[in-house]
């Protein structure tokens, strides 16, 4: 089973200008960008990719697209989530179908649900689907539902393959302990780019990041540092890292990652409805910051 470590994406979806249309035929330009700048691994169809936006047809044939484009180079991981189970279950069937290398869940949303009733939601979500390496997806913000260590080795036991997490509720206390009260057979990603640096040398096995989707090369070479142990430069990268990522909003405006892709010379179109991009004046103030900070970092568009 291929495993995510290091620096994996959150990847945007390419679209159309008016954002109605997956668009296809930029996904293999997007994953060849990302490739060559040295991601470990792609999360598609996320919050970020805007999947609970597309209907389950679109998802489909957009992560088909997404496993055409990576061609085996990195891990990919299909995000599966839904509200309901047998939607969930069928994107699980069909990732598992065309080639993706894992998937993962994210908790159901909308509703609060008690822990028992996570438990069994991944539990049914996950069943008769063994062979397959599926990661649960925290992000409380959003769902309004916390995944616990418990809840998480609960799962873990009862379903092997379900074999990790993604977490983003930038609670570090969280993750510490999903990090240490879970099994050691059990990984930890972390969607916090601010953290980064400090997840990994607190045993998480690295990031999902949405800014890292649109500017992966300080991840990139802060993972690359961390793993040589030079971490005296790792920190220095850290910070531009973090400069960059607050300037794009920690990757919280799907709308302002897509525009920044595309100032970045990769077509990412526009966003499905009632996502939209920045009026003219703010979009050209967002701009002049971002050109001020990269040049202070020593990157550029």
């Amino acid at each position: 089973m291929k495993r995510l470590h290091g620096v994996t994406v959150a990847a945007l979806t390419p679209m159309n200008e008016d954002g109605s249309k997956v668009d296809h035929a930029v996904i293999k330009d997007y994953v060849d960008f990302l490739v060559e700048k040295g991601v470990n691994g792609i999360f598609a169809l996320g919050t970020t990719g805007e999947g609970l936006l597309l209907s389950i047809e679109e998802r489909k044939k957009a992560l088909e697209s997404f496993v055409r484009a990576v061609d085996g180079r990195v891990v990919l991981i299909a995000h599966c989530g839904a509200l309901r189970i047998d939607e969930v279950r069928d994107l699980l069937l069909h990732a598992r179908s065309v080639g993706a290398d894992g998937a993962s869940i994210v908790s159901p949303f909308y509703y609060r649900y008690r822990p028992e009733e996570l438990v069994e939601f991944f539990l049914k979500c996950s069943k008769d689907i063994e062979d397959f390496p599926i990661y649960l997806y925290n992000i409380p913000a959003l769902t309004n539902n916390w995944i616990s260590a418990e809840i998480a080795t609960k799962v873990h036991k009862e379903r092997p393959n379900v074999v990790g997490i993604k977490d983003s509720s930038q609670d570090l206390l969280h993750v510490l302990s999903l990090i240490n009260d879970t099994p050691e057979s059990f990984d930890v990603v972390v969607g916090s780019d601010r953290a980064f640096l400090t997840v990994l040398q607190m045993g998480a096995k690295g990031c999902v990041s949405g800014p890292g989707a649109v500017f992966p090369e300080f991840f990139v070479q802060l993972y690359r540092q961390f793993q040589s142990k030079d971490l005296e430069s790792a920190r220095e990268t850290q910070k531009k890292l973090t400069k960059v990522s607050l300037t794009i909003l920690d990757g919280a405006s799907i709308p302002v990652l897509k525009m920044v892709l595309n100032w970045r010379g990769v077509k990412a179109g526009g966003c499905r409805a009632p996502l939209k991009f920045l009026p003219e004046d703010q979009a050209r103030q967002l701009r002049e910051r971002l050109e001020k900070v990269l040049e202070e970092v020593g990157l550029n568009l």
